[in-house]
């Protein structure tokens, strides 16, 4: 499901794409592609959850730089998904404050999201048990909803081994 999330990122207008893993599974990146082109950080401390992950993948960025996020178990992103993403954060005048989601018609929060470089500030103060949550509604003003329909891809993630089971058999 990773290469596939990659090739959607990718398509859909990210530059360059750093994925977060432990490192024992540093093996199943060697040699395979679109993964070989990506930037591979292992997290020391994985067991600290997401946010330990998302803050260890922050590394490298130049300060004025924004950030796209995706958890590795919302498989079903689409290239197209990702650059009206884009494109609707890019439009925004003060973008570099914004936060951006993808969102369904009735509100419900998907992924990918976009944290505009005045804000990566915050998303490196949030603590362990924080949310990406946390940081999108703290200041509403600065968070801008992009209505997604008839795609389920950003709002569907794999929880369980049979979903996982399931979403493997799907994608072939």
């Amino acid at each position: 499901m990773l290469p596939r999330l990659v090739r959607a990122l990718r398509s859909g207008g990210v530059s360059r794409v750093t994925v977060v893993t432990r490192a024992d599974l540093q093996t199943e990146f060697d040699g395979r592609e679109p993964l070989s082109e990506c930037r591979v950080l292992h997290n020391p401390n994985p067991e600290l959850g997401r946010m330990s992950s998302i803050q260890c993948g922050l590394q490298g960025l130049s300060e004025n730089e924004a950030v796209l996020i995706h958890p590795c178990d919302i498989p079903l992103l689409s290239a197209d998904a990702v650059h009206a993403l884009l494109s609707a954060w890019s439009q925004e005048n003060r973008r570099d404050e914004f936060c951006a989601r993808l969102v369904t018609p009735t509100g419900k929060g998907g992924h990918p999201l976009v944290i505009g470089a005045a804000r990566v500030p915050e998303l490196s103060a949030l603590g362990p048990n924080q949310t990406l949550r946390d940081l999108i509604h703290a200041k509403p003003e600065l968070r801008l909803d992009v209505i997604r329909r008839g795609d389920p891809g950003p709002f569907l993630d794999v929880n369980t081994p049979e979903q996982l089971a399931f979403m493997e058999d799907l994608l072939g």
